[in-house]
């Protein structure tokens, strides 16, 4: 059997894998896990590693340095149970045959599921109601909305955005989305309507939520054009990364108390303590909450590790081509 070497300290394993998907990895390889909470150093990694075909690594663990496939000259696959894996393509990793794959299909469930609940509660009006209430009794606002009676917007039909047009599919909004690689086709089977203009998108959409990497050519793509094309009473969803949208022209549409935001990123990240969007009250700003830790990542890495041991690729083998159009 193939030896694994896990490297996640013991809080992050149990954040990680449920006790049916640490039992079912051992069923399949022999299991190595970091027996500390601590994050093991690379010289550390380096040992830890020493006679194994598969490294699971998650946030802030050791990456595949040099050092460690110098020393560890078994690896084959290095499963990071998070999400970006840029950082680890660098000279060292040139020539090693190391397979690197990413648990980001797995975050982009989590993401989903808060993109689409942020969604209805805004569409709803749910937290002005709320923050009316607070005085006195309110009668629901008249410009709530429901899903089924919305047109809404997906910026970037990528791993996380096509997790949401699947999670909100069979409530039945009219759909549009808007990503320069996808084919009408492509959009049509996940049941969305392409645009190729990010502002006409911004001018018809009751809700919009962004699911794009950040990369030099999504940088700033939400401006002050497609801001103040979005609708009255719009609601705008931002779990991607900050610098993806210009914040200061979303700040200036917010102050005039046109739209409404829930912003999980910020640029920079996290907000200055004196940025708007800490205090304007048609804001909701989290602390990164959509993404991280979850069993859905536990799952992806039994079932890449089983893809892996039966000759097939796991769910997102990342290359050096994917680079710039990745997180």
């Amino acid at each position: 059997m193939d030896n694994i070497g896990v490297l996640l300290p013991t809080s992050m394993q149990k954040a990680i894998f449920s006790e049916a998907s640490r039992k079912e990895l051992e069923s399949v390889a022999n299991v190595r896990w970091n027996e500390t909470d601590e994050q093991l150093t690379e010289e550390q990694a380096c040992t830890f590693l020493r006679d194994c075909q598969v490294a699971v690594g998650s946030w802030r663990t050791p990456k595949p340095s040099k050092a460690i496939l110098e020393s560890c000259p078994s690896l084959q696959l290095w499963e990071h149970a998070a999400g970006s894996v840029k950082a680890f393509f660098t000279d060292d990793l040139l020539g090693s045959g190391l397979m690197i794959a990413s648990c980001a299909p797995a975050i982009g469930k989590t993401v989903a599921e808060m993109a689409l609940g942020e969604m209805i509660v805004g569409l709803r009006r749910i937290i002005p109601n709320s923050q009316s209430n607070r005085t006195e009794r309110r009668a629901p606002l008249p410009n709530k909305l429901y899903l089924a009676a919305s047109t809404i917007g997906v910026v970037g039909a990528s791993q996380v955005g096509r997790y949401f047009l699947q999670l909100v599919r069979p409530f039945g909004p009219r759909v549009l989305v808007y990503d320069p690689f996808l084919t009408p086709e492509a959009a049509a089977e996940l049941g969305a309507t392409k645009v190729d203009s990010l502002l006409e998108l911004c001018g018809q959409c009751d809700a919009i939520t962004m699911h794009t990497p950040m990369t030099e050519s999504t940088r700033h793509m939400m401006g002050a054009a497609e801001f103040q094309a979005m609708k009255d009473d719009a609601v705008f969803i931002n779990s991607s990364r900050g610098a993806c949208i210009d914040e200061k022209a979303l700040i200036a549409e917010l102050e005039k108390g046109r739209l409404f935001a829930f912003l999980d990123v910020s640029d920079p990240e996290p907000a200055e303590m004196n940025n708007p969007i800490r205090t304007l009250p048609n804001v909701i700003y989290t602390s990164h909450l959509a993404g991280g830790p979850s069993y859905y990542i536990g799952n992806q890495v039994v079932e890449d590790i089983r893809s892996y041991k039966s000759g097939q690729k796991p769910k997102m083998v990342v290359t050096w081509d994917m680079l710039d159009r990745l997180a």
